[in-house]
């Protein structure tokens, strides 16, 4: 099957993953601001809107491409088909696989944001969507509006899948999230407060509970979100920073979680789980359709009481049942190879192309 695509994606770069399903259907890469650069500036409203704009009208080859396949929801491919400059066989596809869909869903745009957000989603030619929660909230959105969707799934590279001999010793109470803001949207994002709030309450009742933090996050906003907790609890919390090793953070501890508002996957959760950590994850975090698998328990809702009643609960069950979980964790990680993603993603997009019937 012959198709020529233009992949145009985000600054500084694409997700490596999301590169990844780019190279498995030979695309061409270019930013979304080639023209005008905007994306990692602090330019107006208005700079933005002008650069959609010139970059519509000034797209490089236009003509050689049937499909333009774009990470995230951006603009100007939109406006490309609305001005009438690509022809009729030509089709604009997004790959839906961070926040965007869940803030749109939550309201966290504002009026005029999400007006144009709906509007632009709403004339893409297909959805790419990461994960059942992003097709399920994309039909939420639009409704009858919906354009034909296709659902991908996300993985996980080889270096980060244990030896067979790696076992969690599982008798420790301490939690583990690995994700990085740096600000206070990421952070909201993450979940990162109910996470703390949920700790706290949690660790007033059970003073052995240590939680781990692994990422890059601003000292302000952390700040702020410790002010409810007092000296012990923060003492408990431990912000380490970025780490190249993920893995010996795993290793460390005895449950994951990651209660995120709206993450279209979240790859650390696979990566947690690939050595046998049980995660706790959030009805609106797209790995809920993993975790589920193992235990439904394991899935809660976005209430830092609920989440503090589960934390007391999971380091009270008995140790084969932790095992159980562990194991079951493991088990189903194992599936979700980056190889098989990318070759599960290769394969739908052409299906869609097959669907599209551009090429007859």
């Amino acid at each position: 099957m012959k198709y020529k695509v233009a992949y145009i994606h985000g600054r500084p770069a694409a997700h490596p993953m999301h590169v990844k399903f780019a190279k498995s259907v030979d695309a061409d890469f270019h930013f979304v601001d080639f023209k005008m650069r905007w994306q990692d500036k602090n330019k107006s409203v208005l700079y933005r809107a002008v650069s959609w704009i010139v970059c519509a009208f000034s797209f490089p080859s236009k003509k050689k491409y049937d499909i333009f396949l774009v990470d995230n929801l951006h603009f100007f491919p939109v406006l490309m088909k609305v001005f009438g400059l690509l022809g009729k066989k030509q089709k604009i596809v997004v790959h839906l696989g961070s926040h965007t869909l869940y803030f749109m869903y939550a309201r966290r745009f504002s009026k005029l944001n999400l007006w144009l957000h709906k509007q632009a989603l709403k004339r893409y030619d297909a959805l790419i969507c990461e994960g059942k929660m992003a097709e399920d909230l994309a039909k939420k959105i639009l409704g009858k509006e919906t354009p034909p969707t296709y659902t991908v799934i996300n993985g996980i590279s080889k270096e980060h899948f244990p030896d067979s001999e790696t076992r969690l010793p599982l008798n420790n109470k301490n939690i583990l999230f690995m994700g990085h803001g740096p600000g206070e949207n990421r952070l909201w994002y993450k979940g990162l407060d109910l996470m703390i709030d949920a700790f706290k309450k949690a660790f007033a009742k059970d003073k052995e509970l240590i939680f781990t933090i692994v990422g890059n996050w601003d000292e302000a906003p952390i700040a702020k979100l410790l002010e409810s907790c007092n000296e012990e609890t923060k003492k408990a919390i431990h912000f380490v920073g970025p780490s190249s090793n993920l893995k010996e953070y795993v290793l460390a501890n005895s449950l994951y979680m990651h209660c995120a508002r709206g993450e279209a996957f979240g790859l650390t959760i696979l990566i947690a789980m690939a050595h046998g950590l049980p995660a706790f994850v959030s009805e609106c975090t797209g790995a809920k359709e993993l975790v589920e698998k193992v235990d439904e328990k394991l899935v809660l809702p976005l209430d830092p009481d609920v989440m503090a009643e589960k934390i007391l609960w999971y380091f009270n069950l008995p140790a084969h049942s932790k095992k159980e979980l562990s194991d079951k964790s493991r088990k189903i990680a194992q599936t979700y190879t980056e190889e098989y993603a990318v070759e599960f993603h290769k394969q739908t997009f052409e299906a869609m192309v097959r669907n599209f019937e551009i090429l007859t």
